[in-house]
C-alpha cells in the first residue's frame, strides 16, 4: 500500500495494471479503507453498461459529491444524450477549488471504449489541478494519452510484477488463510504461481482440505480444477474466437518467437496477436532478457494445453513436430528433442540426439538432461541411432552395453553413414573397448581414428566438440599405462587428460585421469603430490554420487602406497582392501592390468614386513608369470619377487629371476648390488658400484642408500654415514621411511648406532609426529625449524572446527548456510594445507600444532 500512496501523492494519474486476478482491486480497496478520515476517496466500479457519456459522468458526480466535491449545481443528465460542453469545464473547477484533493477511484477501467469519455477524463486531468488524483485500475491499458502522461511525468504505472507476491508475502498470506507452510513450499508456489494472487489463494482451498503442499506444487492446473475453471471463465472465454484459437495452438511451446507463432498457427500475425495479449494483461509476457520473445503464465498454458487436447486431440502432434522442426533449425537441439518425444516422433529424436552429440556427454559426464524420461522408448527403438544411444548410456551408468547394440554400434562407423553418427558411434566404441579390456596397443590407434574423425567435427568452440576431446584424451592417457611407453609421455598424457577434464567440467574423467595420475607420483616418491591427487580423484568421484566400492581403485592404491612408504601401516592396509575391492568388477580393463600387480606388491610387502612369506609369494606369482607387464609395472614386481627371495634365505633364486626379467636397468643394476650385500658376494655387489641416480626422489633415496651400504662394506664407516644422512636428508620432505626400514640389515644398523645419524634419523620412527614438508623443499643446515603449515582462512578455519566436533559435510553446510560442494572445497583445501590424507588426520594435525 505504501507504493500506491506514494503515486498518488506524486502524480495526478495512476494505473494499476495486471492480469485478472492480480489483486489490483484489493490493493486499492484497501488502501482506500486505510486512508479513513485522512484523504477524500470516491470509488467507481464500471461494468460493459457503463460505456455511455451520460451514465459515466452522472456516476462521477454522484461519488464526487460522496466524497465532499460540491456538484449540485451540476444538471441531471440523461442516458443516450452528450453532456452539456460546460460541464466538464464546471467539474473541473470545482474540482480545483477544493481545499484538499480528492481521489477518484475508477475500477475496471479498461471497460471504457466512448472516446468522449476518455476525452473529458482527460480533460478533467489537465484542468482539475491538485484537486484531483485518478486511479485506475484495469486488466488492460485504458484509452488514454498514457504517452503523453509518461512524457509529462505526470502518471505513476503499478504494474503486474509489482503486484504478485514475493516468497515472504505468499507465507504471510496462506498464514493468514489458515494454512501455515515451510518457506521451502512457499517459494516453490510462488514460482509456479509466478506471485499471481488468485492462483495463491485457491491453493488455500486443498491445503486445508489436507492435500499435501509438496504435491500441490506440481499439480497446480489440475487440483480439483478451480484454478483452470478461473483461468477458463476470466480469461479465455472473454477473447475471440479466433484468439482463443491462436492461445491453443500456440501452447504447445514454453517459449513464443513471432517467427515460430507464424507457423503455429499458419498465418504471419504471430507478433502483432502476442503484443496485444500482453497488452491486455491476457497471461501474456514478453521475455525480460529476449526482446521480440514472450510467453505465457505456467498455469494459464497448463490449462490451454489441456484444453487443446480435449477439442483438437489430433492437432496435438502436428503441433509439436512443427516446434521440433523450428528448434532444430535454430540450433536448440535440446528442445527439439523435448518436442520431437511430445510427438513420439521417435526417429527424428534419436537422429536429432545424435547429430546434438549427446554421446560426448554421456561419456564425458555419465549422465545427460536430453536423455531423461526417454529411458524406456530408447530400449525398444531399432536403428543404428538408438544402438548407439543405448551404448553410451549404459557405459556411462558403468554398465556393459547389450552385445547386439554393440554390434550395430560398430556397423554404424561405415564411411557411408553420416559424420556425427560415425564419429559418436566410434567414440562409443572405443569405451566399450577400453571397459572390456582391449589390448592397450589397438586402443590407442581407434583413438587416433576417432581424433580424425574429431577433426572433421562442424563447429569446434563446441562444448561437446571439447567433451569429445576429452574423452578421447582420457581414453588415450589410460590406454597409455598398458604400453611400453616412456613413464614421462604417460604422466603428460595423464596430465593433459586431467586438464581437458576440467575444462568441460567433467568429474568422472578428471578423477579417473587424477587416480592414475597419483600412482605414478606415488611411485617416483612425489607423495605429497600423489596424496593431492588422489584425494582430489576421491572428492570428484563422491561429488558425481558415487559410494566408497565405486570409486577408482588407482587412488586407493597410490594412497595406499604413499601410506607404506610413510611407514603407516595400518592406513596402508586399509587402503589396500579399498582398492580390492573396487576393482573387483574391473579385472578386465587396462587400469586394472595396472592397478592389479601393483597391489599383490603392497600386499607383498606387508606380509613380508609380518614374515608371512607364503601368502606374499602367492599374491606375486600371478603377475610374475602372468601376461606381460608395461616396464614400470614389472620393475615393482620383480623388484619385490627379489627382495621377497632374499628374505626367505633363497639369494640364488632371486638372482635367477633377475637374469630372467630384468636388463641393465638402474634399478636393475641397485637390486643386483642390495642382493650382492645381503650375501657378501663382491662379484654381485660390482655390479652395481657405477650406478648414478635417477631423477625421481624414491630412486634418488635408493641409490644413496645402496651407495652408503658399499661404503659400510668396505670399511668406510665415516663416508658411508654422512652418504645414509645424505640418504634422510632426500627422503625427510616426503617422509619416505620405506627405504631406510627394508634396506640391506648394515644400513639399518648403521643408522640405529652411528652419533652423526641419530638426530637426523629421528623421524625415521613410525611414532615420530615428524610431517611431510609442504612443496617437498629440503630442510637446510643448522638448528631444527618449526614445520611450515599454511595459514588456513577463516571459513577453513570454520570447517575445521566443525570437523573436530565430528560433523558430516551436510550438517556442516547446514550449520554455517553454504553449498556442500562448497564444505567440500574447503576441506579439500584445508587436507592440502595440512599436507594430510584424510579428515581425521587433519584434526589431529591441527591438535597437534595448537590450531584447534
Amino acid at each position: 500500500m505504501g507504493l500506491l500512496s506514494r503515486a498518488v501523492e506524486r502524480s495526478p494519474v495512476t494505473l494499476l495494471s495486471g492480469p485478472a486476478g492480480s489483486g489490483k482491486t484489493v490493493l486499492a480497496t484497501c488502501w482506500r479503507q486505510a486512508q479513513g478520515h485522512a484523504r477524500p476517496v470516491a470509488w467507481l466500479t464500471l461494468d460493459d453498461y457503463d460505456d455511455d457519456p451520460a451514465t459515466f459522468w452522472s456516476y462521477v458526480v454522484e461519488v464526487l459529491a460522496g466524497a465532499g466535491v460540491r456538484c449540485s449545481d451540476l444538471p441531471a443528465l440523461v442516458p443516450g444524450e452528450a453532456p452539456p460542453s460546460w460541464f466538464l469545464p464546471r467539474l473541473a473547477a470545482h474540482l480545483a477549488g477544493q481545499p484538499r484533493p480528492v481521489v477518484l477511484v475508477v475500477d475496471n477501467a479498461d471497460h471504457i471504449t466512448d472516446r468522449s469519455i476518455t476525452s473529458g477524463l482527460d480533460s478533467l486531468v489537465r484542468h482539475g489541478g491538485r484537486g484531483l488524483r485518478l486511479v485506475l485500475c484495469a486488466r488492460a491499458d485504458p484509452l488514454l494519452p498514457l504517452h503523453q502522461y509518461r512524457l509529462a511525468e505526470t502518471i505513476s504505472e503499478i504494474r503486474c510484477h509489482e503486484l504478485a507476491f514475493t516468497p515472504d508475502e505468499t507465507r504471510d498470506l496462506l498464514t493468514a488463510l489458515g494454512v501455515p507452510v515451510s518457506p521451502e513450499v512457499a517459494r516453490a508456489l510462488c514460482a509456479e504461481t509466478q506471485g499471481w494472487a488468485v492462483g495463491l489463494r485457491l491453493a488455500a482451498a486443498p491445503l486445508k482440505q489436507g492435500a499435501s503442499p509438496e504435491h500441490l506444487v506440481t499439480r497446480m492446473a489440475q487440483d480439483d480444477g478451480s484454478v483452470a475453471q478461473y483461468l477458463f471463465e476470466e480469461v479465455l472465454q472473454r477473447q475471440p474466437a479466433t484468439v482463443r484459437r491462436f492461445l491453443l495452438r500456440i501452447s504447445v511451446t514454453g517459449e513464443l518467437w513471432p517467427d515460430l507463432v507464424d507457423r503455429l498457427c499458419g498465418r504471419p500475425i504471430g507478433g502483432r496477436v502476442l503484443a496485444g495479449l500482453a497488452r491486455a494483461n491476457a497471461f501474456v509476457e514478453q521475455f525480460p532478457a529476449a526482446p521480440g520473445g514472450f510467453r505465457i503464465h505456467p498455469l494459464f498454458r497448463n490449462m490451454l494445453q489441456a484444453q487443446l487436447a480435449w477439442d483438437h486431440p489430433g492437432e496435438v502432434a502436428g503441433l509439436h513436430r512443427t516446434c521440433a522442426a523450428w528448434y532444430a533449425e535454430a540450433g536448440r537441439s535440446a528442445e527439439a528433442v523435448v518436442h520431437a518425444a511430445a510427438a513420439e516422433d521417435w526417429n527424428s529424436v534419436t537422429r536429432l540426439l545424435i547429430d546434438d552429440l549427446v554421446v560426448m556427454r554421456l561419456l564425458a559426464h555419465g549422465t545427460d538432461p536430453a536423455l531423461r524420461g526417454l529411458q524406456t522408448e530408447l530400449a525398444r527403438l531399432p536403428g543404428p541411432e538408438a544402438a548407439v544411444l543405448r551404448t553410451a548410456a549404459a557405459l556411462g551408468g558403468r554398465h556393459v552395453p547389450a552385445p547386439a547394440d554393440l554390434v550395430e554400434a560398430a556397423s554404424a562407423r561405415g564411411a557411408e553413414q553420416r559424420l556425427t553418427l560415425r564419429a559418436s558411434a566410434t567414440l562409443a566404441c572405443l569405451a566399450a573397448d577400453a571397459a572390456a579390456g582391449a589390448d592397450p596397443v589397438a586402443l590407442l590407434a581407434g583413438a587416433d581414428a576417432a581424433a580424425l574423425l574429431a577433426a572433421d567435427l562442424p563447429h569446434e568452440d563446441r562444448r561437446e566438440w571439447r567433451e569429445y576431446a576429452a574423452v578421447i584424451g582420457a581414453l588415450r592417457a589410460v590406454a597409455g599405462l598398458g604400453t611400453d611407453a616412456p613413464v614421462a609421455h604417460v604422466l603428460t598424457g595423464l596430465r593433459g587428460a586431467a586438464a581437458a577434464a576440467q575444462s568441460v567440467g567433467s568429474r568422472r574423467l578428471r578423477s579417473l585421469a587424477l587416480a592414475h595420475l597419483a600412482v605414478l607420483e606415488a611411485l617416483a616418491g612425489h607423495l605429497t603430490r600423489a596424496v593431492h591427487a588422489a584425494n582430489e580423484a576421491e572428492e570428484l568421484g563422491r561429488e558425481e554420487g558415487r559410494e566408497d566400492a565405486q570409486l577408482e581403485p588407482a587412488a586407493a592404491a597410490a594412497l595406499a602406497w604413499v601410506h607404506l612408504r610413510r611407514y603407516a601401516l595400518g592406513d596402508a592396509r586399509e587402503w589396500v582392501g579399498r582398492a580390492r575391492v573396487r576393482g573387483r568388477d574391473r579385472v578386465d580393463t587396462p587400469a586394472a592390468t595396472v592397478t592389479a600387480p601393483l597391489l599383490a606388491v603392497l600386499q607383498s610387502q606387508l606380509s613380508r614386513n609380518r614374515h608371512e612369506y607364503d601368502s606374499a609369494e602367492q599374491g606375486l606369482a600371478p603377475h610374475l608369470r602372468g601376461p606381460r607387464l608395461p616396464p614400470w609395472v614389472a620393475e615393482q614386481v620383480v623388484t619385490e619377487v627379489v627382495r621377497l627371495a632374499i628374505a626367505r634365505g633363497h639369494v640364488g633364486e632371486g638372482l635367477a629371476i633377475l637374469r630372467d626379467e630384468s636388463s641393465g636397468e638402474p634399478w636393475s643394476r641397485r637390486l643386483r648390488t642390495t642382493v650382492g650385500l645381503v650375501t657378501g658376494d663382491p662379484a654381485v655387489r660390482a655390479a652395481a658400484s657405477e650406478d648414478e641416480p635417477s631423477g625421481t626422489p624414491a630412486a634418488a633415496v635408493e641409490t644413496v642408500v645402496v651407495r652408503a651400504c658399499q661404503l659400510l662394506e668396505a670399511g668406510r664407516v665415516p663416508a658411508a654415514a654422512e652418504e645414509l644422512a645424505a640418504a634422510l636428508d632426500l627422503a625427510r620432505p616426503e617422509l619416505q621411511r620405506w627405504p631406510f626400514l627394508d634396506s640391506p640389515p648394515q644400513a639399518r644398523r648403521l643408522l640405529r648406532t652411528h652419533p652423526r645419524l641419530q638426530e637426523p634419523a629421528a623421524w625415521l620412527s613410525p611414532s615420530s609426529t615428524a610431517q611431510p614438508m609442504p612443496g617437498g623443499h629440503r630442510p637446510v643446515a643448522g638448528p631444527p625449524v618449526p614445520e611450515v603449515i599454511q595459514d588456513l582462512s577463516e571459513k577453513e578455519m570454520e570447517v575445521l572446527r566443525h570437523l573436530g566436533q565430528m560433523l558430516s559435510t551436510a550438517e556442516i553446510a547446514a550449520t554455517m548456510f553454504i553449498s556442500v560442494n562448497t564444505v567440500r572445497t574447503h576441506i579439500r583445501s584445508i587436507l592440502r594445507k595440512l599436507a594430510v590424507s584424510r579428515r581425521n588426520q587433519a584434526v589431529r594435525r591441527a591438535r597437534e600444532r595448537g590450531i584447534l
